[in-house]
Parts: structure tokens; sequence; C-alpha cells
């Protein structure tokens, strides 16, 4: 269980960042470091800046993630609960090959609407104090559209020790990140930045599914292994 569960929290951490529900949180963290260098950002005050914006979202996904997995690790005194959340977990994965395959039928599974204005007027913060704000707000809006792969790692990680939960937890949250520090890596090459961008928007549908199929196999492992 330790190596697989090393690499399901790696991985979804991962998956997690680069969900293209959660590509609009990378395009606004984009869009508030390049106003930055229009003003005249040197480099450091630019890490200050996105620093402060990562590190609201950490802290934010992070302290959810503790809050969440200790009430489901009171639940887990019994199978039945987290099996109902590896069930849900399992559902929700086919919700999002459903949007993947036919993203005109039904509901989608996305940011509600009425967060789009508070994203919106989040990013418009330039402080460091106010971006790590808004950093968190973000987190916590792309929870609807983004936190099953998180829901189904908190389900595994429920019957863990509570210091293997807190080490996993910040594994999980260091690679949710991850994509945004690389963007804050490069952000001073305009020209890379667009690249990657076209890229994956041009890949949005695969990228869909294969966090679809990534979820609906982490909803099986939490019933089987739970």
């Amino acid at each position: 269980m330790t190596g697989l569960t090393f690499s399901v929290v790696a991985v979804g951490g991962l998956l997690d960042g680069l969900n293209p529900c959660a590509f609009t949180v990378l395009l606004s963290f984009v869009a508030v470091l390049l106003a930055g260098m229009a003003l005249g950002g040197a480099r450091p005050r630019l890490w200050r800046i996105g620093g402060a914006y990562v590190g609201g979202m950490f802290t934010t996904y992070l302290l959810l993630g503790v809050g969440l997995v200790t009430a489901i690790s009171f639940l887990a005194q019994t199978h039945l609960p987290v099996r109902i959340l590896g069930l849900a977990v399992v559902v929700l994965g086919l919700w999002m090959l459903k949007d993947a395959v036919f993203p005109d039928t039904g509901w989608p599974l996305g940011m509600p609407a009425r967060f789009h204005s508070l994203v919106r007027r989040a990013r418009a913060h330039t402080a460091p104090a106010g971006l790590f704000i808004a950093g968190g707000l973000v987190g916590l809006c792309t929870v609807p559209c983004s936190g099953a792969i998180y829901l189904g790692v908190l389900a595994l990680l429920a019957r863990e020790p509570l210091p293997v939960r807190l080490g996993y937890l910040i594994l999980y949250n260091v690679m949710f990140v991850l994509p945004l520090l690389a963007m804050l890596a490069v952000i001073g090459n305009r020209r890379t930045l667009n690249a990657v961008a076209h890229w994956y928007l041009g890949r949005k549908t695969l990228a869909k599914g294969a966090v679809g199929a990534f979820t609906i196999a982490l909803g099986f492992v939490v019933l089987v292994t739970v």
C-alpha cells in the first residue's frame, strides 16, 4: 500500500493541478504576473507576487484537506461510509468522462457560474497580502470542478495514522501547485507561455478524459483497498 498510496497521491495532485477545469486558474495566475511585469515588476517582485498567490492556494487547499480527512477518518471507523465515498468518486469520474465525450449533454461538472466574477475580482489584487487571500479564494472556487480526485485521495488516506496523513496531504498539495510554480519559472518568456497554453487547450478534451479515467480508477482503489 505504501508505494501505491505514494504514487496515487503524487499523480492525483498533479492531475488535479492540470485539470482542464482548473486551467482557468493557471491563466488567471499568468494574467496577474503579466500585469506585474507591465507595471515594471522585476523578477524578485514577480516571485513575491506569484509566491503569495501560490501560497494562498496551497494553504487553503491543505487546510481544507486536513479538515475533510479528519471528518472522513472519524467516519472510517466503519467501512461503509468510506465505500460510499469510493462509489461517489467513481460516479464523479464517469461524469467527467461524459463531459469529455458528450460535452453538450446534461449539466457539466465545472466551476459554478456565480464563482467566475469572484475569481476575476480576486485576481485583480497586486499586493502580496491581497494575492495570498486571492489565491485561497481561487483555490476554493476550483473545488466543485476538480475536487473529485482530492476526495478519493482523502478517502484513501482516512485510515492512515495522523503523521502519515499529513505527510501525504503536503505531498498532494505540492504537486497540485507545481504547474503554477512552473508557470512562475517561465513567466518572462511570453512565447513559451503562449505555446504551452495553445498546446494544452488543443488537448483539453483528451486531458479531461484522462482525469476522468484516473478518478474512476481511484474510486475503485478506495473500494477495494479501504
